[in-house]
């Protein structure tokens, strides 16, 4: 075969599984257009005309409040997150102290460690320590998104110039200052696939949130749309609504820092 043609059969496989991976999201768009007594009969059927309906009933079950919880949930954890990973992945990168090979270690078990599979130990903890709703759900985000975190943050930073540091070093600055104004700037890359990785998994997340949040009025996204779905009839308009809803920010995200994620991700793989 030509090298045109493995090209073209390559583009067209990427383009195929493209497909693939767009169908759910096409379906979901599509079905929260079309009336939510449609879907039942025609589930594959195309909408006659715009129907905002749905949306406006995902609003008046309060859509906008678990997205509101959900992005705020999101924000703090993923800012502590990289606050966190960052100071620990430049000791280990940067710094030479005892025991640092086993305490990077010991860090990287976690993520061995099932997330859910420390759900009844935690809920325990904080009905012991009587916790608000957000911190009980801020403070497993952060515990389990810290191991991946210092790995990508680690892998980047030791490919950062020794002189860069030795330069700053040189004109008096601190470990503090070298990390946030020399390292960070240039780690952007790791730090937007961090960000958008946790960001994922945390607005995504349905267990900790389901069990953890007491109050109604602080449940975040995945908890609000199981608002919609009833013993015995769901809205399934409604809750499509609800997942386009959720899924356009995470979709914007990643459109944004794209090839920042691309980097992110193949930092170290080449020495």
């Amino acid at each position: 075969m030509t090298r045109r043609a493995l090209v073209w059969l390559r583009d067209l496989g990427f383009a195929l599984l493209a497909a693939v991976f767009m169908l759910p999201l096409a379906w979901t768009v599509i079905g929260s257009l079309r009336p939510g007594n449609t879907l039942r009969t025609e589930p594959w059927g195309l909408p006659e005309a715009l129907d905002l309906e749905n949306y406006v009933a995902a609003w008046e079950g309060d859509i906008g409040l678990y997205l509101l919880n959900s992005t705020v949930v999101t924000i703090v954890s993923v800012a502590l997150i990289i606050g966190l990973s960052a100071p620990a992945a430049y000791a280990f990168a940067r710094l030479r102290f005892s025991g640092s090979g086993l305490i990077f270690g010991f860090i990287l078990t976690g993520l061995l460690i099932p997330a859910h599979a420390v759900l009844i130990p935690l809920y325990q903890l904080n009905s012991a320590l009587r916790v608000g709703d957000y911190l009980a759900i801020i403070g497993p985000y952060v515990a389990f998104g810290l191991p991946l975190s210092t790995l990508l943050l680690r892998a980047y930073f030791v490919e950062v110039p020794c002189e860069l540091m030795e330069a700053a070093i040189v004109d008096g600055a601190g470990h503090w200052r070298i990390l946030w104004q020399v390292f960070m700037p240039i780690a952007r890359p790791a730090v937007a696939t961090v960000a958008i990785f946790q960001a994922a998994w945390i607005w995504n997340e349905l267990p900790f949130a389901l069990v953890f949040i007491k109050e109604s009025a602080h449940q975040t996204l995945p908890v609000g749309l199981l608002s919609f779905q009833g013993e015995h009839i769901a809205n399934w308009g409604a809750i499509l609504a609800g997942v386009t809803v959720a899924v356009v920010p995470l979709m914007i995200l990643y459109l944004l820092f794209q090839k920042h994620i691309v980097r992110g991700l193949t930092a170290g793989a080449v020495k």
